[in-house]
């Protein structure tokens, strides 16, 4: 579906409205995260891509292998560099450990230390040791820089996604659970039309594609003895799946009794209680939310 600035701005303010009146988010926390999803949703009406023609062996992906690996996606870098500064002035307003963070990040680049550029390439090619270690120059919040790069490439990522999109096939239901576009794994997923068809959001390029329903989201674990999942009664709408096989877990929302929006990046943070009771119990994400943290 192409993308619509007035749908998706009219989807996004009232989600946050929702998810701001429920009062268990840090006001500057939801701040932030508001007025990124505002200047990328601003950036993406404007952003400018080449996406590669060849996107691989066709009989290939239809065994799993992704379109376009996520080290060649298309990237509007002079938006994206333009964004990385706006979104650091947004986390500098943000106080305490991230304004620090974002005064130190300010700095490098200043003084050459650090390129924006390479950051982004470095996110492109999935480079974690480049981050932990500009995480250890930030420890009051480590994932400052990989935000930043993440958020100021979304809109390209989007885009570059939408644009193959219908190569992909996103809506018939496939057996694995990484992305068929990018390879990458999902960081949540939603229950959709009466048939509760399962749909999951990818970590990387946000693309929304279908996925077999009972199985699990990681190792793609079907016996159902390995599987089960828990609610809670303070957060209707939405569920955790639990895989005993991989120990991991994926949250998933499930709004078709419900007159609520499905919008993963922040449904994500909505159901933040989720998460804790889940790792309590002694599961993990192997995927950052959408924010990178």
């Amino acid at each position: 579906m192409a993308f619509d600035y007035d749908t998706e701005k009219r989807r996004l303010e009232r989600k946050l409205a929702a998810v701001e009146k429920k009062g268990f988010l840090p006001k500057e926390l939801l701040d932030m995260v508001g007025r990124t999803a505002r200047l990328q949703l601003e950036a993406q009406r404007e952003v400018r891509v080449e996406v590669p023609t060849d996107l691989g062996d066709a009989m290939r992906a239809a065994l799993g292998a992704p379109l376009l690996p996520r080290a060649e996606f298309a990237c509007d870098r002079e938006q994206a560099l333009r964004l990385f500064g706006e979104l650091l002035s947004v986390t500098a307003d943000a106080g305490g450990a991230l304004a620090d963070a974002s005064a130190m990040v300010r700095k490098a680049v200043e003084e050459d230390a650090l390129d924006p550029a390479e950051a982004l390439s470095r996110f492109l090619a999935g480079d974690d040791a480049f981050f932990q270690e500009w995480g250890q120059k930030t420890p009051g919040a480590p994932r400052l820089l990989s935000f930043l790069a993440q958020a100021s490439l979304t809109p390209s990522l989007r885009a570059t996604a939408e644009a193959v999109a219908d190569r992909a096939k996103l809506n018939v239901a496939r057996n694995n659970g990484h992305c068929p576009i990018c390879g990458s794994l999902p960081f949540i997923g939603s229950l959709r039309e009466k048939e509760g068809y399962r749909y999951l959001s990818c970590s990387f390029c946000h693309s929304d594609y279908r996925a077999k329903r009972l199985a699990c989201a990681y190792c793609g674990e079907d016996n159902q003895q390995h599987l089960e999942y828990f609610e809670s009664a303070d957060e209707p709408g939405y569920r955790v799946e639990l895989c005993h096989s991989c120990k991991r877990y994926v949250k998933t929302a499930d709004f078709r009794n419900y007159d609520r929006l499905c919008v993963p990046g922040l449904d994500d943070l909505e159901s933040l209680a989720l998460d804790i009771r889940a790792v309590e119990e002694g599961y993990s994400r192997p995927t950052l939310s959408a924010w990178g943290f």
